[in-house]
């Protein structure tokens, strides 16, 4: 028993990292570049605390309220109708948008490797890519874990790799003290969070870890540790290697993402380092996509009611993945937009709503010393409420075009 639970806290672990190390950390140094490398490294730390704040404050109202439900559950027992609304919009927002980004980078992944030699359509390949990483969805947590577990591996090996190959080409010079500017560093804020942004499993990370309530907070702690860890040694090497010229012209060729692992694939002759960053950019998007698959699949699952037998997680699986789907073949482009919106329902998942759900049992029930309690008190509280707040207003800022 200790074995199994040894091994689940671990398979957690890779389920948090997995959901967290995404696409989406292909733009953190292209921030990095308009706030500075120093700058930068303040803002991760502060965005991770802030982060594992969150968890641990999700994980105690969780486990007050029934362990291993959902926000919805929670919400609604505790906020009451207007927590029931935002507990519903905010996080299909955020997952459905995710996931229809995710699905048309997988479908586009299958159409490079192997469409031109089965003559499959895109579209087809996005359907291959759903029915093959939506089964281990459909099966279990497990099945999740396990897949998890092999892809992560591989990605680490490609990113480890990636950067023993890169790290000779870092050029000080690039690394060198900027001068803060608060504009660039406050558009920073909800792209940095957004990249930590596993809260969506932590539901299924708790009722998966049921029997072994104790470790959850450790696990929740790890699975940010590990891509604070990834992000500073990737931005070390990436915005050591390549200037703030290049950076420039990658931001005004509107190919960021892309552009970036073909400028950096340059820097070193032959093929290797090309092979390892596509190998460890591609398991970033698939591994993402299970964990945020995964978070959607049991929200939906407890919000629908559904059964936990073959017939109900058949239910579910069409309502997680249909929508999606629908989106990434007919109209792709904007949900890529409506990713710039993910911060706003991250916020409000991740931090509102679980810090006025605590706030609430605190007072309600007292609070018993036997229950788990988020380190920080009410400064801990105040301080991710504000947070989150600002993270909202920033993107609502970026949006009207009051920053860029």
């Amino acid at each position: 028993m200790i074995e199994l639970n040894q091994s689940r806290r671990l398979g957690s672990v890779f389920i948090l990292s997995g959901t967290a190390i995404g696409a989406g950390m292909l733009a953190l140094p292209l921030v990095s570049a308009q706030v500075g490398f120093w700058a930068m490294m303040g803002l991760l730390f502060i965005n991770f605390l802030v982060v594992v704040l969150a968890a641990l404050i999700t994980l105690e109202a969780n486990l007050l309220v029934e362990p291993g439900c959902s926000l919805y559950t929670m919400a609604v027992r505790v906020l009451g109708r207007w927590g029931r609304l935002f507990a519903i919009l905010s996080p299909l927002l955020l997952f459905y948008s995710l996931m229809a980004a995710y699905l048309a980078g997988g479908g586009s992944l299958v159409f490079q490797y192997f469409g031109h030699s089965t003559m499959a359509s895109p579209q087809v390949c996005v359907i291959i890519f759903t029915v093959f990483s939506g089964a281990f969805v459909y099966f279990s947590t497990r099945s999740v874990d396990l897949l998890s577990r092999l892809l992560f591996s591989v990605m680490m090996l490609a990113f480890a790799a990636a950067l023993i190959t890169l790290f000779p080409a870092v050029d000080e010079q690039n690394l060198v003290y900027h001068p803060i500017h608060w504009e660039p560093a406050l558009v920073a804020i909800p792209v940095i969070f957004t990249s930590f942004g596993f809260h969506g499993s932590i539901p299924s990370i708790i009722l998966y870890l049921k029997s072994d309530t104790r470790r959850i907070g450790t696990v929740l702690i790890l699975g940010a540790v590990v891509p604070l860890a990834v992000y500073i040694l990737w931005l070390l090497v990436a915005t050591g290697v390549l200037s703030d010229q290049a950076f420039i012209q990658l931001s005004e060729s509107g190919e960021s993402a892309g552009g970036l692992v073909r400028e950096l694939s340059d820097v070193v002759a032959g093929n290797q380092l090309k092979l390892f960053l596509h190998v460890f950019s591609d398991l970033a998007l698939l591994t993402s996509f299970l964990g945020v698959s995964l978070g959607l699949f049991d929200y939906l699952a407890s919000l629908l009611q559904r059964k936990n037998n073959w017939f109900g997680r058949l239910q579910t699986a069409f309502v997680t993945f249909i929508p999606p789907v629908i989106f990434a073949l007919c109209y792709p482009e904007g949900f890529i937009v409506a990713l710039g919106y993910a911060s706003v329902a991250l916020a409000i998942l991740a931090i509102l709503l679980p810090v006025l759900i605590v706030g609430k049992l605190r007072i309600v029930k007292k609070h018993q010393s036997e229950n788990y309690r988020a380190p920080g008190g009410k400064f801990s509280l105040i301080l991710c409420f504000f947070f989150g707040c600002l993270v909202i207003f920033t993107q609502i800022m970026i949006s009207i075009e009051l920053l860029a």
